[in-house]
């Protein structure tokens, strides 16, 4: 019994980031974009959780690899496509760039994904992954919108946000390697440094602005490390 729940708790794990995705997007659809954001944000921290459960339980099986690749693809591909082409409609973004921004996410995500299959199971968690992953990927786009809406009067302009998105679909598809967050929090001194420095964001901008900066700030990091990493 104890062999089979140990198999049964990473599944529900992801089965739980697949029910946010769905009930986002379908928040989404009927213009509750705020909570729809906050349950792709819930679907992206379930999904750091699922695959190091299924190490430390070693309950790791090709069902769960495939469940988790098409969880992601809802909640982390579909839910922020969507969240992000409802709230670029009402910034009438042109037709032609809104779809195309929209419909790219969710392309680049299933690329990314289906690449990320036909690799070797990953081992650890600390491992560097081959392009951006598209948990990361919806995370900025759920936290670009999540940011708009946490101010009075929205702050970063269309191209931006257009721009945004289409470089998160370039890096999704891209061989840049990037850092798991567990490698990003496995020195004890960084990890003070960055509770600090968070802390201190907090007390000048809103909880999704600072969110929305620093993982800006990890995607800059890595793209600088990757091209230190090709000069040697």
């Amino acid at each position: 019994m104890k062999n089979k729940i140990r198999y049964v708790i990473p599944n529900a794990i992801t089965f739980t980031s697949l029910t946010c995705g769905i009930v986002s997007i379908l928040l989404s659809a009927s213009g509750n974009l705020q909570p729809a954001g906050v349950l792709v944000l819930t679907s992206y921290i379930l999904d750091l959780f699922d695959g190091a459960a299924a190490r430390k339980l070693r309950a790791g099986t090709a069902f769960g690899l495939q469940l988790d690749s098409l969880v992601d693809m809802v909640s982390l591909g579909t839910a922020p496509a969507v969240l992000f082409f409802m709230h670029m409609t009402s910034r009438g973004v042109p037709p032609v760039w809104l779809w195309i921004s929209a419909v790219a996410i969710p392309l680049a995500g299933a690329y990314r994904l289906a690449r990320f299959n036909l690799l070797p199971p990953k081992e650890s968690g600390d491992t560097d992954s081959v392009g951006l992953t598209i948990s990361t990927g919806g995370a900025v786009l759920a936290l670009a919108v999540l940011a708009e809406l946490s101010q009075q009067d929205s702050f970063l302009p269309v191209g931006v946000l257009v721009g945004l998105a289409l470089g998160v679909s370039v890096l999704m598809v891209s061989r840049i390697p990037f850092p798991s967050f567990f490698w990003v929090f496995s020195n004890w001194r960084r990890n003070v440094l960055l509770v600090i420095l968070f802390g201190i964001s907090l007390q000048i901008t809103t909880l999704f602005n600072a969110w929305f900066f620093w993982t800006n700030a990890y995607l800059g990091v890595s793209l600088a490390r990757a091209g230190l990493r090709n000069r040697r």
